[in-house]
């Protein structure tokens, strides 16, 4: 899978997502088969349903835990996280074993289909009703064909719910910017990052360093502001915005693609722009390099966040 992930030219609006299936038992007793997605990126492999050693807790998320190779996985049921009803003779349970924010999960779904290849302007943010209905753990659709929608998942908001991030740690997220605040000038900061989640913790984290924070949800959001505030300050875009902090994976562009546009444009190529992303390794910080990124950190840590803003500050 990481040989599928290099074929993509970076900085063109493209990924590849694993096609996975969840099935809902509805009270009719009918069966219907939800479409997800999860960024290739972030799949280290899927594997037949294992032999998982099972933690004793009715509320919790987790199934249990692995042993894949001599690491133990935490393995959690996507199911109970989407408040999903299983039908009892499923047999083609899968784990889709994923590497992000610097941990490996494990994420139990019904099936797994296929791999696609999309376009982020095809994805689009949730609409009303699907909000209503998932609250914030939906990031983004797609329509695959008139009767057919794809849903991608927001990830940062299980690794809250189980823990990986948590309030102690926006705390010492916050500690440390306070610190380093005392020896930097205050600056304007746009945010570009589709997860609610992501954002609060940003806003915290840069608070202490920020004279202004401008939140935008996508990378095109976030390009189209860009401009707009190039247009207000007579071409005088510093006054308006001295830093960028964008995610990788959002709807519509990505966060590739903002930052190859803003390094190839003489407006704005001199804005340093932080990529903070839950896409880590070696893979994913040598794509950030290709499109121009002046820094590169993963979602959240403290010290590599706060450093990465400082180190931009001129």
């Amino acid at each position: 899978m990481e040989d599928k992930i290099d074929i993509l030219q970076v900085g063109t609006n493209q990924m590849e997502l694993v096609d996975f299936r969840m099935f809902e038992q509805k009270d009719d007793g009918s069966v219907y088969e939800g479409i997800y997605g999860i960024n290739i990126a972030k799949v280290k492999e899927i594997i037949k349903y294992p032999n998982v050693i099972k933690i004793p807790s009715k509320e919790s998320l987790l199934e249990g835990v692995y042993n894949l190779r001599g690491e133990v996985i935490p393995i959690v049921s996507l199911a109970k996280w989407l408040n999903i009803k299983e039908p009892k003779d499923i047999t083609t349970r899968k784990v889709i074993i994923t590497m992000f924010n610097n941990i490996t999960v494990g994420f139990i779904v019904h099936d797994a289909k296929r791999i696609r290849r999309i376009s982020w302007r095809f994805v689009k943010s949730p609409s009303e009703v699907l909000k209503n209905q998932y609250g914030n753990k939906i990031v983004g659709t797609i329509n695959l064909d008139e009767e057919h929608v794809m849903l991608i998942l927001d990830f940062e908001s299980i690794c809250e719910e189980l823990g990986v991030f948590s309030e102690e740690d926006i705390k010492r997220i916050e500690k440390v910017a306070i610190e380093e605040s005392q020896n930097v000038k205050k600056v304007k900061i746009l945010i570009a990052d589709d997860s609610s989640t992501a954002r609060k913790i940003i806003k915290k984290a840069v608070a202490p360093l920020a004279d202004k924070i401008i939140e935008t949800t996508d990378g095109q959001e976030a390009w189209d502001l860009l401009n707009k505030l190039y247009e207000k300050s007579n071409g005088d875009i510093k006054n308006e915005v001295d830093i960028i902090i964008t995610d990788v994976e959002m709807p519509n562009m990505d966060g590739y693609r903002l930052t190859k546009l803003i390094k190839e444009d003489d407006r704005f190529k001199a804005i340093p722009v932080i990529m903070n992303t839950s896409l880590s390794g070696s893979a994913n910080l040598q794509k950030a390099k290709e499109v121009g990124v002046d820094d590169f950190c993963t979602k959240f840590i403290a010290d590599e966040f706060t450093k990465a803003v400082v180190d931009n500050i001129n």
